[in-house]
């Protein structure tokens, strides 16, 4: 098993952060209407979903596993709040609660069936993504509900001048670096990453770990479909579509390898960031749609690719 120095990393700027700060800089430089307050502000908000949505699939693959399934998720959860919304308009909370154990309800039931069925992550939630789908286009085909004025205050409020749904991902990457990177469950899941067999032969329980995980995911997905509600005030049947690419592009950004065994939530931040700042430039300079896909397709293979090199020097 890997030493328990490479198992909690160190906390520092690393390369993500590094570039970051390089788009922004030529962000500042070459395109004037990035520099404003209104606009860094909308990149931060426009952030807040996918850094939610990242880190919960950073508890996934962290154990070495992966979770398909979160986009569509998003969107059920966002149809299923906002039908709530509108049809309880005075129990809010009652609504938020009842979305998130929803989601939560998912990502258990994903953890199980991975540990029942033993069949391949990738598989199992590539099957959930289209059942969740099914659900949605069963409930509606088109934008349904409304939401609470605290939702819409929660995803577009602000407090002193700070974005509100920024304040949100903090306390949830402040929870999420604690268990991943301070606690023992984070640890045990790590080392599970790092190797399941060694893990289940020193007696951790993987199929609880399992389950923890998925829950984490389920979770955060559930809390990242409160935000997309209240930046649309409906709930759209597609608001999901692709974020789980997106969460899975940002968390191997972040320096975290798709076997697992390693995390860095602040490396998954910084990655988030960099998204949201790529795309903010693209869309100033009047980039396709189809082109910015292109952009962030090559950019995930390039991260692979660099992570290639560590990972062959690392001892079986």
């Amino acid at each position: 098993m890997r030493p328990a120095r490479d198992i909690v990393p160190s906390i520092g700027l690393q390369p993500i952060h590094w570039a970051l700060l390089a788009l922004v800089i030529a962000g500042t430089v070459g395109v004037p209407q990035f520099r404003t307050l209104a606009n860094l502000t909308n990149i931060l908000e426009q952030s807040a979903t996918l850094a939610v949505l990242a880190i919960g699939q950073s508890f996934v693959i962290a154990g070495g596993m992966i979770d398909l399934s979160v986009g569509q998720l998003v969107g059920l959860v966002t149809v299923v709040a906002c039908m709530g919304f509108e049809a309880w308009p005075g129990m809010g909370w009652a609504v938020v609660l009842l979305s998130l154990a929803l989601a939560g309800g998912v990502g258990l039931v994903n953890g199980e069936l991975i540990n029942r069925l033993r069949m391949p992550p990738l598989i199992l939630t590539f099957g959930m993504l289209s059942i969740l789908q099914g659900c949605i286009f069963l409930l509606t085909d088109r934008s349904v509900g409304t939401v609470s004025p605290a939702i819409s205050f929660l995803a577009t409020g602000r407090v002193g001048g700070v974005p509100v749904s920024l304040l949100l991902v903090a306390a949830v990457a402040f929870v999420a670096w604690f268990v991943l990177e301070r606690s023992v469950f984070g640890w045990h899941l790590l080392a599970m990453g790092n190797s399941a067999e060694s893990s289940r032969r020193a007696g951790l329980d993987l199929r609880r770990l399992t389950r923890l995980a998925y829950l984490a995911s389920g979770l955060c997905a559930g809390i990242a479909a409160m935000l997309v509600a209240g930046r649309l005030g409906t709930g759209f049947p597609n608001a999901g579509n692709g974020l789980e690419l997106d969460a899975i592009v940002a968390v191997v950004l972040g320096g975290m390898p798709l076997k697992g065994g390693k995390v860095s939530i602040a490396g998954v931040l910084g990655a988030v960031l960099l998204l949201g700042v790529l795309n903010n430039l693209l869309n100033l300079y009047q980039v396709p749609a189809f082109t910015q896909i292109l952009i962030k397709g090559l950019i995930v293979i390039a991260a692979i690719l660099a992570d290639r090199p560590g990972r062959r020097a690392q001892p079986a």
